[in-house]
Order: structure tokens, then C-alpha cells, then sequence
């Protein structure tokens, strides 16, 4: 597998289907670096209130595939917490990289911590402070949520289907 070149790598992962791919990135590094773009490039675009909403839209007007029950695409979402994972997801979707020095999760002693070093350098990524560390002013807790909350809306629509992967908007 060393022999082989990164693009060739990327090429074959191209082929899997993307329901294998979460496997996939188990297997070692370069293939967790290499799939994760092919299962999270659309997490980006839900942060897109025009676009999500349209992706939430097209599901409310599908009478075929549509779930019996489902909340009005116009209601708005729970003010609940921005999910550490989904903050992990969306940095490395935009910065193309690991959170480096940060964690995602809250250290012991939670909300008077957040912020501030947690050993080794490190620093809690939270919701409020993204913009700060990404240098992404427009990335506010609210946007962040609602890309989070429109996302986890359509997924629940589309569970066990190919756009469930693609998060429709691909």
C-alpha cells in the first residue's frame, strides 16, 4: 500500500460505495485522510442557509420519499448546544485540516474552563469562540447550530438512503 501514490489511493476510494467508506476510515491514516472528503464534503454547505434550506425543501416536496410526519422546513431549530463533533467536522471541512491544539470536548470543571488551556497547549473549541480560532468572523454559534439542526433534520428524513450520504446537496 506505500508503493501506491496518493491519487491512485483517491481513485480507488472514488469506487467504494460511500456507505463503506465510514469502514474505510478505520482501515489506517491515509485512508481516514483520503475518504473524508468523499463523506463530509458536503458538511460546508449545510452552514449555507440558502442551500440547507432548499435541501430541507426538496424533501418537504417529495410526497413519494417525504417521512409521514415531519417538521415545517420554515420552523426554527432547538437552542440547544453546537455538538462537538459537529464543530470537529465543520473545522476540518473548512481549515482542511485537524483542529490542531484544540479539543472539541469539554475538560473537567466545564463552562469556567472553556477557552482557557487544558494541559499541553491545548484549548476547548466551543461554538462561541470558532469564529475567534478560525478566523471565520461570519462563523457565529447561531449559524454553526442551525447548519447543525438543518442537517440532522434532513438526515433523519433521508436515514438509509443514498442521500443520506451526500446530505442532498451533492
Amino acid at each position: 500500500m506505500e508503493t501506491l501514490p496518493t491519487e491512485v489511493l483517491a481513485q480507488i476510494l472514488t469506487q467504494i460505495p460511500k456507505s463503506s467508506l465510514p469502514s474505510v476510515r478505520l482501515a489506517c491514516h491515509a485512508f481516514n485522510a483520503l475518504s473524508f472528503p468523499l463523506l463530509f464534503s458536503h458538511i460546508a454547505q449545510w452552514l449555507n442557509y440558502e442551500v440547507s434550506h432548499r435541501a430541507v425543501i426538496s424533501i418537504a416536496n417529495d410526497a413519494y420519499n417525504r417521512p409521514a410526519v415531519m417538521w415545517s422546513p420554515w420552523a426554527t431549530g432547538p437552542d440547544g448546544p453546537v455538538d462537538g463533533i459537529w464543530m470537529a467536522l465543520v473545522w476540518k471541512s473548512l481549515m482542511k485540516s485537524e483542529a490542531q491544539g484544540l479539543s472539541v470536548f469539554e475538560p473537567k470543571g466545564g463552562e469556567g474552563n472553556v477557552g482557557k488551556e487544558i494541559g499541553a497547549g491545548k484549548r476547548v473549541l466551543t461554538a462561541g469562540n470558532f469564529a475567534e480560532l478560525s478566523g471565520m468572523t461570519e462563523m457565529s454559534e447561531n449559524r454553526l447550530r442551525t447548519g447543525q439542526n438543518r442537517f440532522l433534520l434532513h438526515r433523519s428524513y433521508t436515514e438509509g438512503t443514498q442521500e443520506d450520504w451526500t446530505g442532498g446537496l451533492c
